[in-house]
């Protein structure tokens, strides 16, 4: 609740009028209703002292009067953040879906999780050192407080521990039915529309062997090969995850598609959409899957050691070059014969300059290595053709640019090496280049390359759930418990993606990390006036204050004040 002044224009002048104003939530939105009109503000003016003396009984916290002059402040917790996440998540409605499907008690603690997850990511044990120092509030507006108690290396209580993990097992065990009815929420409260459907896949690894058996030996993107992993999926439409998936840390990426699109249709009940995926999801069962019934797809394509891919590239080099918009390159389409498919072929700069380089370099390293290892054998340090083999096949196994280079040991014992020209000539000639597949007749080739580009969302999304949430490492040792633990990066990835879309519809263009970051210094104060105590918010920043305008929380007020939305 709180006081506004409205002036009015008369023919005698101007008149200012002070009314009682609360505000209230009428479902999603946050509306506000007049209490009480106090009257003319000059009428009030010379009577304030004596209406503050008879409210003064009915005030919960009456303003301190100083008599002594002396303020202590017994704490300073980071508010700002926390502030922020709240809002996001009552404006998307997770607290009402939790609370319908899980519980009040498990829906409170899951905002704690999630919100820990996306402003200060770490483990359950690292939740209450977060809590120390943060103003974390419960359904009743009061602060969450860690419990302490040492035992070995552990600190926290073991009774609060088990309360997290018992939500992260109440979570895990309604996974679907939130899923389902988010994407309900977010196609009621933004307008969804699920007509191009994106997925991609990282992965993650464990401290330790991790449970059997998703913790499983697979390709590493963090550069762990010696750590056990799990795949970790995310379906995206507009911008927004709809959907993740945690799968066994050795499949290949395209394995897990067709199991991905079966669960898409049942619950989201989509028609007509064109399914879009990176090259590494490509295979003749994976495009079928994504042929079914009215449905398309716009794949990226292997360019090297793909026959269909060199055929397309030498097709293109007669057909006309269409510029893409804002320098970006061209773009061309082509059909092969007895082909329904068609293949758009993509020239980027950018990406030309980008993978001369990284070759150039590659080549550079393994040509040192290849002389460092002839003069060895010159100089006689290096005799049997064993080893000389032994130590050629290392230098060309540790480089990209290995592919262009071959080796040969003479009858003399002579060691030479040296590039192999068509190779290179071969690789120059995809430089620069990537190649578009689909099957969708209304997309032409500009609209086709526009959404494929959209596929970086998805990316960016993976990086905002490796880096920014720090999802990784894991050391959850139930299968169960590993699902709960990304759910929780899942939905703090949502709160990041609303906050990111607040950003860009007030013409912000910080980064998620840096909105936050901005944020951090807003802190709530606890002052204690000759016995007396109130609260205060500190003084946002000009780019926290911009931030905390975007999300509708143009003035910040203490909990239990209402903070006027914007």
């Amino acid at each position: 609740m709180f006081v506004r002044k409205i002036a009015r224009d008369y023919p005698s002048g101007r008149v200012e009028y002070v009314y009682l104003v609360e505000s209230y939530r009428d479902g999603a939105r946050s509306r506000q209703r007049t209490v009480a009109n106090l009257g003319r503000a000059d009428v009030l003016a010379p009577h304030l002292d004596a209406i503050v003396r008879l409210l003064r009984p009915q005030l919960l916290t009456p303003p301190p009067t100083p008599q002594s002059g002396l303020v202590r402040v017994p704490e300073a917790l980071t508010y700002g953040p926390v502030a922020v996440a709240q809002k996001l998540w009552q404006e998307l409605g997770l607290g009402e879906i939790l609370t319908q499907v899980c519980g009040a008690a498990v829906a409170e603690r899951s905002f704690v999780l999630v919100a820990h997850r996306l402003l200060h990511p770490g483990s359950e044990h690292a939740l209450a050192w977060w809590l120390d120092e943060s103003f974390v509030p419960d359904a009743r507006g009061q602060r969450l407080l860690p419990e302490w108690k040492a035992r070995r290396r552990v600190r926290v209580a073991g009774r609060q521990l088990l309360q997290w993990y018992r939500t992260l097992d109440g979570l895990i065990s309604a996974k679907a039915a939130i899923e389902t009815e988010l994407y309900a929420r977010l196609r009621d409260l933004f307008g969804l529309q699920v007509d191009v459907v994106f997925f991609d896949l990282t992965s993650t690894y464990f401290e330790g062997s991790g449970p059997t058996p998703v913790a499983r030996h697979g390709y590493s993107r963090d550069g762990r090969p010696r750590n056990r992993q799990v795949l970790v999926g995310v379906v995206m439409a507009s911008g927004w995850p709809i959907a993740s998936y945690v799968f066994e840390g050795h499949r290949q990426d395209r394995s897990t598609v067709r199991e991905m699109l079966t669960d898409v249709r049942s619950r989201f009940a989509v028609q007509r959409v064109v399914w879009v995926a990176d090259r590494g999801m490509v295979s003749d069962d994976t495009l079928t899957a994504m042929s079914e019934g009215e449905e398309h797809y716009l794949v990226g394509l292997q360019r090297r050691r793909n026959p269909t891919a060199q055929a397309v590239l030498q097709a293109s080099a007669s057909q006309f070059r269409q510029p893409l918009p804002h320098g970006g390159g061209e773009v061309c389409e082509v059909k092969l014969p007895d082909e329904s498919v068609r293949y758009i072929v993509v020239w980027s700069p950018e990406r030309l300059r980008y993978e001369r380089a990284l070759r150039r370099q590659d080549m550079r390293r393994t040509r040192d290595r290849l002389r460092k290892l002839a003069r060895a054998v010159t100089t006689g340090k290096l005799r049997q053709a064993a080893k000389i083999g032994a130590r050629a096949g290392a230098c060309l196994a540790e480089q990209h640019g290995s592919r262009y280079f071959a080796w040969e040991l003479t009858p003399e014992g002579r060691f030479r090496y040296g590039i192999v020209r068509a190779k290179l000539r071969a690789e120059r000639r995809v430089e620069g280049t990537y190649i578009l597949q689909t099957n969708e007749p209304t997309l032409d080739a500009l609209r086709a390359v526009a959404v494929y580009k959209e596929l970086q969302l998805v990316e960016r999304g993976f990086r905002a759930l490796k880096d920014v949430l720090a999802m990784r490492p894991i050391y959850h040792r139930t299968e169960s418990r590993v699902r709960a633990h990304l759910f929780v990066a899942h939905l703090a990835l949502v709160l990041g993606c609303a906050l990111e879309k607040a950003l860009r519809r007030a013409g912000l263009t910080m980064a998620l990390e840096t909105a936050l970051e901005a944020l951090h210094p807003v802190r709530l104060v606890t002052l204690d006036v000759d016995g007396a105590i109130t609260r205060v918010v500190t003084k946002p920043t000009a780019h926290a204050q911009a931030v905390l305008k975007a999300v509708g929380l143009s003035r910040l007020r203490p909990p239990g004040e209402c903070s006027e939305t914007g």
